[in-house]
Formats: C-alpha cells, sequence, structure tokens
C-alpha cells in the first residue's frame, strides 16, 4: 500500500515536472507563496521517498524514530543552504566560499549520520555500502535543491522582475524625452548661448558650457554599463563648477584627480563616484554653509583604483523631503557595486558629528 501511494505521488511530481507551463510558474510566479509552493513539493516529494527507503529497513515504529532523527540534521542544514549560503555567498558572487561551505557541510552532515545512525539503530551498518550510497545520496539532494531553490529566487526570479522594472523605466524615460524638446536640438541650442555669451560674460557662458555637458551626461552617458573614469571626474568637475559659478564666494571645494593615462582606459559603471560627491555636497550644505569643505581625491595603486572622498557636515544638510538621502544613495551605489564587482571592490567610510569621509577602491 505505502509503494502503490509513493508511486503515485512520484508519478504525479513527474508529470507536473514535464508540463512546462507548470514549470514556469513554479520558479518565475510572481505571487509571494512560490517559494513556498517549491518547498511543499520537495518535502513531500522527499518524505513520501525517503519513507519507503526506511520502512524497507524498519518495523513502521523504528521507522517513523529514524525518519525524525534525520529530519532533524536535515532540516536545519536545508535552511542553511537556502537562507544563509545562497544569499550570503552565492548572491555576492563569492563562488569559492560558497562551493567550499556546501561542500563542508555535506561532509559534516554525512559523518553525523554514519557516526551516529549505527549506533542508535541497529538495522544500519556503516560498513554497508548500500547505506553509505542512501546517506550520501540525501546529504547531496538535501544540500542541492535549497541551493537550485536559492538560486532560482535571487536570479531567476528577483532578476526577471529587475529587467522588467528597469524596462518599464526606460521606457518611461524615452515617452518623457519625445514628449519634451529634442535633446540634439537643446544641446545645439545652450551651445550657440554659449558663443553668444562668451565675449560679454564669462561667467555666464562657464555655466552655460557646464550645465551643456551635465545634461549630455544624463541624456546618454547614464544608459552605458559603463564608461571612462575620465568622464566620470569631468561631470564631478562640471557639477563642482555648477556651485562655484552660482555662489558669490569662493567655495572649498578641492579636486586632486592624479593625471593618469588609465583614466581614458579603465571603465566604471556611471555615477559610481557621482554619488558619492552629491552625498558630500548635500551634506556639507555647500553653497549655504560658509564652513562647508569637500576634498576628493583619485588615484592608481598597482591593479587598483582609490577614490577618496571628504567632506563637513552641516546642520543646514537635512531638508523634510530628504532626510534619508544619503542612505538611499549609498544603498543603491552598494547595490551597483555588489552586482558589478563582486569581491573585487572595498568601501570604507568613517563619519563623527562634524565630518563624513569615504574610501572606494576597486580592483581593476
Amino acid at each position: 500500500m505505502i509503494l502503490l501511494i509513493n508511486l503515485v505521488f512520484l508519478m504525479l511530481i513527474l508529470r507536473l515536472s514535464f508540463d512546462k507551463k507548470v514549470m514556469d510558474f513554479l520558479l518565475n510566479g510572481k505571487w509571494p507563496g512560490v517559494i513556498t509552493v517549491q518547498h511543499l513539493l520537495f518535502w513531500m516529494a522527499f518524505i513520501g521517498i525517503s519513507s519507503y527507503i526506511y520502512v524497507s529497513f524498519f518495523n513502521l515504529a523504528e521507522a517513523a524514530l529514524a525518519m525524525l532523527f534525520m529530519l532533524a540534521i536535515n532540516i536545519p542544514v536545508y535552511l542553511l543552504c537556502f537562507k544563509k549560503l545562497v544569499p550570503e555567498f552565492y548572491q555576492r558572487a563569492r563562488y569559492g566560499e560558497y562551493v567550499r561551505y556546501t561542500a563542508a557541510l555535506f561532509v559534516i552532515s554525512s559523518l553525523m549520520r554514519i557516526l551516529v545512525e549505527p549506533e542508535l539503530f541497529r538495522a544500519f551498518k556503516s560498513a554497508d555500502s548500500k547505506y553509505l550510497f542512501m546517506v550520501y545520496l540525501m546529504q547531496a539532494v538535501i544540500i542541492l535543491v535549497p541551493s537550485v531553490q536559492g538560486i532560482s529566487k535571487y536570479k531567476l526570479i528577483a532578476e526577471r522582475e529587475l529587467s522588467a522594472l528597469s524596462l518599464r523605466k526606460k521606457e518611461a524615460d524615452m515617452e518623457l524625452v519625445k514628449s519634451k524638446i529634442n535633446p540634439h536640438f537643446l544641446f545645439n541650442t545652450l551651445n550657440n548661448i554659449y558663443s553668444h555669451s562668451y565675449a560679454t560674460d564669462g561667467s555666464s557662458a562657464d555655466l552655460i558650457k557646464q550645465l551643456s555637458l551635465l545634461m549630455q551626461y544624463t541624456t546618454y552617458e547614464m544608459e552605458k554599463k559603463t564608461i571612462p573614469i575620465e568622464r566620470e571626474l569631468q561631470m564631478i568637475a562640471a557639477l563642482s563648477k555648477l556651485y562655484q559659478l552660482k555662489s558669490n564666494r569662493k567655495l572649498n571645494l578641492v579636486m586632486n584627480f592624479e593625471s593618469s593615462e588609465l583614466t581614458a582606459i579603465v571603465e566604471i559603471p556611471p555615477t559610481i563616484y557621482l554619488t558619492l560627491f552629491e552625498n558630500a555636497v548635500k551634506y556639507s550644505a555647500m553653497g549655504r554653509d560658509e564652513n562647508a569643505q569637500i576634498t576628493a581625491s583619485l588615484l592608481f595603486k598597482e591593479a587598483e583604483v582609490e577614490f577618496n572622498l571628504f567632506n563637513t557636515i552641516s546642520e543646514k544638510k537635512i531638508t523634510d523631503n530628504a532626510s534619508n538621502y544619503r542612505g538611499a544613495g549609498l544603498k543603491v551605489l552598494k547595490m551597483m557595486l555588489d552586482r558589478e564587482y563582486g569581491e573585487k571592490y572595498e568601501m570604507k567610510t568613517d563619519q563623527n558629528d562634524t565630518s563624513y569621509s569615504s574610501k572606494l577602491i576597486i580592483r581593476i
């Protein structure tokens, strides 16, 4: 009877697995319980098949005890793989550590069963090849399945939704651009105004020039996956000049960017450095606080590029509409760095009551 029930259940699982629509829904469904359904299907199949195997070793009461012992070991292993190893290591592209920890977990859980189960349940013999095969197969399944489920959650579902969101954003941006003045016309107009005003008002002409550069950057460069570091530094310099020009006094903005051919060769995702600089401007209240100070530097060290930023913190920094400006900006920046570089970057920050500093090191 037990064999018949398990055979029927196994056939149902196989039937579902060959149904493309069903499997696509289970892997890529958008409703919140999709991962829970995956867990339930696995455990129903695992417990059903395991119960048949254990009944072949024991009577019903002893099989139940042996199953409970096995589940007491494997449920924590399963949850550790799904909730810790995949998000902590695989999702952050730390593949070497992920493989090491899953392999160690397989060895430790297998040894625990091989050493303890034969002592508790005499029907098991640690030297029996069938028993060893059963243990190794179960532990491999109990580690591989949650790993695949975790990857499907963080890769198939999350990236699909992120891709759809990105596509919708691009479509919205394109519609917005189409509904406004053609950017080419706008840039040409700004350049013409710059040419006419250069002879009569140099400061206004420079302001128009920097504004034109920033508009060109936000319209064209931000759509690219990577841009030369040189281009990013040019935008920081342009933004700095705009703040200098709009202020009636000299601002304490210091840019120490190392002159190197690598700035035109090495590429980074757009806005990496600009985000840090914008946060510095925001929190130093540059242009509004007389004591505001920002110092930025970039240098190359062997196979690394290091960007340093220091800024004072002003009491005028926070507004009701932007109280979480730094937190949100840095959170998005960290997500971008994790996705692009994995373990190949390091970001350090230091803050006190009056100043904030950050150091971003990218290995190239």
